[in-house]
C-alpha cells in the first residue's frame, strides 16, 4: 500500500495534470497585475522543459512528470515570485538555457561551442540582475565535474560571457555614453546585516521550507546515484552542485533570493523526483508526505499574508 502510493504520485499520468491545476488555481487567486503573465509564462516553460531535461539526459529511468509536478507546485505557491520586479523571471529560463548547453558538453571533444552558449546565457542573464556574475566560478566547477574543461573551453566560457557587454558597450559609444559595464557591478559585493532584517517574512519561511526539502533530496540522490550509471552519477553530482552553490549565493546575498530560489526550486526538484523514482522505502514514503503536507501549509500560508 505504502509503495503504491509513492509509485502512483511519482509515475502516474494524473500527477502532473492535478499540479498544473492547483498551480492555475493559485495563480488566478492571488492574480494582481498583468505583469505576472511573464512570470506565469516563464514557469510554464520550465515546466515544461522539465520533461524535455529527463528525455535528453535521461536522468530518471522511469518516464516521470513528479519533476515538473513540484516545481509548478513550489513555483505557483511561492506568490512573491508572481511578482514581474525588474524582470527577475528571465533568469530562471536564461539559467535552464545555461545549464542545457553545459550538460551537453559532457565528455564531448569539441565542447567549445556549448561552452560558449552556456556562458552566453549566463551573462545575458547578469544583464537582468548584476550579482548573476557570480555564479560564473560556478560553470568553470561544473565543467571540472563533466569532464569538457580544457583551455579551448575556457576562453570560449570567458568570450561567451563578454560577449553581451561587447555589444551593449558598443552601443553605448555609438550614442554616445559611457561602457554600462564600467559602473554595472560596482555593488555585487555589497553586504549589510539590514539585507536580513528587511527581507520579508514569507520569503525567508518559503526559502527555509524549500531548502528543507532540497536538502534532503539532495543527500538521497547522492547515496542512491551510487548504484546507477557513472554518467547519471555525474549528473546528479552536477545538479546538487548547482543547488548547493546557488544557496550559498543566495545566503549570502538575500537580496538575489527572487532570483535564486527558482534556480534552487529546480534543482531540488529534479533530485526529488530522481529520489522517489529510484527509491522505494519506508522512509522516502515518509519524505514524500511530510513534504506535501510542508508545501501545502506554505502554500496557505503565502495566501493569507497576500490577502
Amino acid at each position: 500500500m505504502r509503495n503504491r502510493f509513492q509509485y502512483e504520485i511519482a509515475t502516474g499520468r494524473l500527477t502532473l495534470p492535478v499540479a498544473i491545476i492547483l498551480s492555475l488555481i493559485l495563480w488566478i487567486a492571488a492574480f494582481n497585475n498583468k505583469m505576472e503573465a511573464a512570470s506565469f509564462l516563464t514557469g510554464g516553460l520550465v515546466t515544461y522543459l522539465l520533461i524535455e531535461f529527463n528525455t535528453s539526459f535521461a536522468l530518471i529511468r522511469s518516464r516521470s512528470s513528479l519533476p515538473s509536478a513540484l516545481f509548478a507546485i513550489l513555483y505557483s505557491s511561492s506568490l512573491f515570485l508572481h511578482e514581474y520586479g525588474k524582470g527577475e523571471c528571465w533568469i530562471l529560463l536564461l539559467f535552464m538555457g545555461s545549464l542545457y548547453c553545459l550538460l551537453k558538453s559532457y565528455e564531448q571533444k569539441n565542447a567549445s561551442s556549448y561552452i560558449f552558449h552556456s556562458f552566453l546565457w549566463l551573462g545575458i542573464g547578469s544583464l537582468i540582475k548584476p550579482g548573476l556574475i557570480l555564479s560564473a566560478p560556478l560553470v568553470f566547477i561544473l565543467m571540472f565535474q563533466l569532464r569538457s574543461f580544457s583551455f579551448k573551453t575556457f576562453f570560449a566560457g570567458i568570450i561567451g560571457l563578454c560577449t553581451p557587454y561587447w555589444l551593449m558597450t558598443g552601443y553605448d559609444m555609438y550614442i554616445g555614453n559611457s561602457p554600462m559595464f564600467l559602473t554595472w557591478f560596482d555593488n555585487i559585493f555589497e553586504w549589510d546585516i539590514d539585507l536580513y532584517r528587511n527581507l520579508p517574512i514569507n520569503q525567508a519561511i518559503t526559502a527555509v521550507c524549500v531548502l528543507l526539502i532540497s536538502a534532503v533530496s539532495g543527500i538521497n540522490s547522492l547515496v542512491i546515484s551510487q548504484n546507477d550509471k557513472v554518467r547519471n552519477r555525474i549528473m546528479i553530482g552536477v545538479i546538487n552542485t548547482i543547488g548547493i552553490y546557488e544557496t550559498i549565493l543566495m545566503i549570502a546575498q538575500p537580496s538575489m533570493l527572487k532570483s535564486l530560489l527558482p534556480i534552487v526550486m529546480t534543482m531540488c526538484s529534479i533530485l526529488y523526483g530522481y529520489t522517489m523514482i529510484q527509491k522505494t522505502n519506508k522512509f522516502t514514503y515518509i519524505f514524500m508526505i511530510v513534504s506535501l503536507v510542508i508545501i501545502v501549509l506554505m502554500a496557505i500560508y503565502n495566501l493569507m499574508i497576500h490577502f
